[in-house]
């Protein structure tokens, strides 16, 4: 490299200094006329070239900020090294203007260690670039000579780093300001694009023209050449092409499975993808080869992490690229995409959920209406259209208890309607028609809220009339199939007495005679009896029980002494077969509450079977009290060690009529009921019986009890409203069953009464309280506060003492609850031992009288004859109107009482015994084939005066007899208390 420029001393000092400064005002010029940066570079390096001023090199230097590499822009001097040159941060002389900041002048460079050999320079200046105290970068300039750059080449060189650095400074601010000026239109144009979309969103409901213009214009934003956009199908996991923009080929309504292709990759792995070259890209689809796609920017559709949909846009001109940019411009559109989607899928959700409702409505059969806040009509069904005779258009917007309530009714429907505002509300009542004509509903009222607040409500009524008509006729068939049960057993059971005790009285007769054949003979006749009998109770028993008819009698007693007695009952049976009977009892048994009998018929019945099933073997009986969380239990177990059984025999064990084989029955006999009774009875009482066996091994049966088999209550139900008018005499009606309430409520309610009605004893006392009733009808048995609870509670308070009180239970008679002496009672067939023991009680001295009352002759001669051989004088009567006039001479010792006789039953015998005026009624035995009812056992051992039948068919007497209560009251108001 040469220096063509003159030697400092070869030239005056004047014309150097001139020839500089107008170096210096060209360079400026040139500067300022450069638009950018490089420019820039170029007319300082060359402008201070073509000044031939001395330098053999000039260089200028900008600092890449990102490296701290000092990068050469432009040169003039060096030969082979391009634009672009690095050095080093750290390297060469001029990196420490770079650190200081500072003009450095090296009057010869072989002597500085940081100086780059090879490069053929004498002397060096470097003079930083400053803007706003930061380096942008260095000008060097260097000379061949040592020593070679004076003062003067230090200030111009100076200035024209100055200068340098202003247009840098000026080039870089404008430069920004140009991006962030083009960053704000982009800005301007993605809001606008945004905005448009989002319009859409709120305007356009045809979910395929709102997504192909959203398609579209992301497609414009990105400067693509087409795209597409598809929704997924969860149920097929395919995409569906709903929006294209030139693809070709590829139409609406094609279907991409999940893997397939770009879109298809991305529906898999929810991640957006950037695809350089689609034709060299491994997952390429052949959808696609038709299609004209170079680069790819493809997007899943999300919500949350579920996908809805997907979204590709391509390039194809093969000069393009997508990058993170167009990435994120895309995902301002993916997200409105996926809304779009979601909004039309919950959208068409809500629609078919709406027709679903709306169908289940207009076609159910239960009348429904709609009302508002203020109980007006809001719409209603058809099925309410054809129960009230109403159409639509015509009660909108009217009050609803206005159209279908009658005077009498309607502050029960108010009550309905104002209780349905916070809760549901059930109930049974009256409505009135179109037409005026009255029709039994079911009311159920709902309050409708939403987001919390209440916004209307929901009346549904059912038409009850057949239903109330078919349980007054399953009510009289029930009574009717009572009473038939009542007959059979009594016609049943009367002629076997006779057999029974005839064939016992034969076999003494017999015996007496040394006729042992004979003996033997009426053995078996009195065993096929008994036979029959157990056949008798046990078919009557389940009868009973299915017909809801089976009465618990509730008593408490000590256990031991009861297993003992099933014992001593239970051991000739088990002697039969040779086997061995072993009480495990435990010491604390205590006392329970249960059906003393039932559950001694409960424990008869398994020791008899596995008495029958066993032989020469062992049946134990083991009790033990529990203690369980609602209460002690009683456990019985009975054990054998006999044939045993399989699972499928267990299977069948309980069922009625059915044994563990056919064999069974052949061989051991039985009619396959005792088992199946056996489980009702201890389900009544609240518990079980289970059982375990293992063939040939033997069985055991469990009986779990209660200790106290009535401390459970049912759930009263609320009070309802008043109905009939509010000045008509007001009739109290307290009892648990909902159908009686109605029942009354209709027939009293006819009759011009006003009935309040109370569903409990508590809730009665305090309707009783504040309605002030005329009369009040009060049931005897219901759950809780019973009949007689109330009835004292009402005559302890002298507010309510007055009121009459109309006593109602499920008894025909008239009499029932009057005092009617009876001593003691007992079922036939007749069990002579227990006959003895209950004559013993009574017997007088020799010769004293007895009076059978019994209308079977059969049954009166055989006691007559068992009485005779006891030393009692004998009288009957076959019905209870002799037995009466039997007793007009001297009394008997005791009265033999059959219940259910022609003319004048027990009953009435009883009723009218006790009404004489007499200081020493003889004691009644009761002698009967009826199974007694709770009702029965109240006649016979005490109760109130009076009677009105809760469901008898003679409603006219019901009615007067509450209308001659309720005039009698307001006479006289006296007190009165009636039953």
């Amino acid at each position: 490299m040469t220096d063509p420029t003159p030697h400092v001393g070869e030239m005056g000092m004047g014309d150097r200094a001139r020839r500089r400064q107008a170096a210096l005002l060209r360079l400026s010029t040139e500067i300022a006329a450069a638009p950018d940066e490089d420019r820039i570079c170029h007319a300082v390096v060359h402008g201070l070239r073509d000044e031939h001023i001395g330098y053999s090199f000039v260089g200028l230097f900008l600092v890449d900020e990102a490296t701290g590499d000092r990068v050469m822009r432009a040169a003039v001097g060096w030969s082979g090294i391009p634009d672009g040159w690095r050095v080093p941060a750290g390297a060469g002389l001029s990196d420490r203007a770079l650190r200081d900041g500072k003009l450095h002048y090296t009057p010869d460079v072989t002597q500085e260690p940081l100086y780059i050999p090879g490069l053929s320079s004498g002397s060096e200046v470097d003079v930083p670039l400053i803007i706003d105290g930061r380096p942008l970068g260095v000008l060097v300039v260097e000379s061949e000579r040592p020593q070679a750059f004076a003062d003067e080449d230090v200030h111009i060189l100076t200035a024209a780093a100055n200068l340098a650095s202003i247009a840098i400074g000026r080039a870089r601010l404008l430069e920004r300001q140009a991006e962030l000026l083009a960053a704000e239109r982009r800005r301007a144009d993605e809001q606008r694009v945004l905005l448009e979309t989002l319009t859409d969103l709120s305007s356009e409901l045809e979910l395929s023209k709102l997504l192909q213009a959203v398609l579209e214009r992301a497609i414009k934003l990105l400067g693509a050449s087409g795209g597409e956009l598809a929704i997924y199908d969860a149920g097929a996991s395919e995409l569906e092409i709903v929006a294209n923009h030139h693809t070709g080929q590829i139409s609406v309504g094609t279907r991409i499975r999940l893997g397939e292709g770009a879109m298809g990759h991305v529906a898999r792995t929810l991640e957006p993808l950037i695809i350089a070259d689609y034709g060299e890209w491994a997952g390429r689809s052949d959808l696609y080869a038709q299609v004209d796609a170079h680069a790819a920017l493809v997007l899943p559709l999300l919500i949350g992490k579920r996908l809805v949909g997907a979204i590709n846009f391509w390039h194809a001109d093969r000069t393009k690229q997508f990058d993170d940019a167009d990435l994120r411009l895309a995902n301002l559109f993916a997200p409105q995409a996926a809304v779009a989607i979601e909004n039309a899928h919950l959208f068409a959700a809500a629609r078919r959920q709406r027709q679903y409702f709306e169908e289940l409505v207009q076609n159910n059969p239960v009348a429904i209406v709609t009302l508002d806040p203020d109980h007006n009509v809001m719409s209603c069904n058809p099925a309410f259209e054809r129960l009230y005779g109403y159409i639509e258009s015509e009660i909108v917007g009217r009050n609803l208890d206005d159209l279908i309530t009658t005077e009498a009714t309607r502050s029960q429907a108010v009550a309905y309607t104002q209780q349905a505002g916070d809760r549901a509300v059930h109930g049974m009542g009256q409505r009135r028609r179109k037409d005026g004509t009255l029709v039994d509903v079911e009311v159920l009222a709902v309050p409708v809220v939403v987001d919390g607040k209440r916004v209307g409500m929901m009346g549904l009524y059912h038409d009850v009339t057949e239903l109330l008509e078919a349980r007054h006729a399953a009510e009289t068939a029930s009574e009717a199939k009572s009473q038939f049960l009542a007959s059979m057993s009594h016609e049943l059971r009367t002629p076997l007495n006779a057999i029974l005790g005839y064939s016992e009285m034969l076999q003494e007769d017999a015996g007496d005679a040394g006729q042992e054949d004979f003996v033997r003979d009426l053995e078996k006749i009195h065993s096929a009896g008994r036979h029959l009998l157990t056949l008798i109770n046990d078919v009557l028993d389940l009868s009973k029980i299915e017909a809801g008819k089976m009465e618990l009698h509730l008593e408490t007693f000590e256990v031991r002494p009861a297993l003992d007695s099933v014992a001593t009952t239970i051991a000739p049976l088990v002697e039969q077969n040779a086997n061995v009977l072993r009480l495990d009892l435990a010491a604390d048994l205590g006392a329970m509450r249960a059906d003393g009998t039932r559950v001694r018929q409960v424990l008869l019945n398994l020791l008899s079977n596995a008495s029958k099933f066993t032989e020469r073997g062992t049946v134990t009986l083991r009790a033990e009290r529990q203690a369980a969380p609602g209460g002690d239990q009683l456990l019985f177990a009975v054990t054998d060690t006999g044939i045993g059984m399989t699972p499928e025999q267990l299977g069948r064990l309980f069922q009625a009529f059915a044994q563990a084989e056919a064999s069974t029955a052949s061989k051991y006999g039985g009619t396959g009921l005792g088992l199946a009774i056996s489980r009702k009875f201890c389900e009544m009482m609240g518990g079980e019986i289970t059982v375990e066996s293992i063939p040939e091994k033997g069985t055991t049966f469990t009986v779990r009890l209660p200790a106290d088999a009535g401390q459970g209550q049912e759930p009263a139900v609320p009070a309802s409203a008043a109905t009939g008018e509010p000045d008509a005499a007001t009739v109290l009606v307290i009892d648990d069953d909902p159908a009686v309430r109605q029942l009354l409520g209709r027939m009293l309610g006819k009759e011009g009464f006003r009935v309040v009605e109370a569903a409990n004893g508590e809730l009665g006392l305090a309707l009783a309280r504040n309605e002030a009733p005329d009369v009040i009808t009060l049931d005897v048995l219901m759950p809780g506060m019973d009949g007689w609870a109330v009835l004292t509670a009402l005559k302890a308070e002298p507010g309510l003492a007055a009121i009459p009180v109309v006593m109602l239970t499920i008894t025909d008679e008239r009499k029932l609850g009057f005092s009617l002496g009876a001593s003691e009672y007992l079922t036939k067939p007749i069990d002579r031992a227990q006959l003895s023991a209950v004559l013993a009680r009574y017997r007088r001295p020799p010769g004293a009288g007895v009076l059978i009352v019994e209308d079977d002759a059969a049954t009166r001669a055989t006691l007559r004859r068992s009485l005779e051989k006891e030393g009692w004088t004998v009288t009957e009567a076959e019905n209870g109107r002799v037995g009466l006039e039997q007793l007009t001479g001297e009394p008997p010792a005791l009265v033999l009482l059959d219940l259910m006789m022609p003319e004048m039953d027990g009953f009435e015998f009883l009723d009218e015994l006790q009404s004489r005026d007499s200081t020493d009624p003889p004691p009644v035995v009761v002698i009967t084939a009826k199974d007694l009812t709770d009702a029965d056992r109240r006649r016979l051992n005490g109760g109130v005066r009076g009677v009105v039948q809760k469901r008898s068919q003679n409603i006219e007497g019901l009615l007067a007899d509450v209308r001659r209560r309720v005039a009698e009251h307001a006479r006289n108001g006296a007190p009165e208390v009636t039953a």
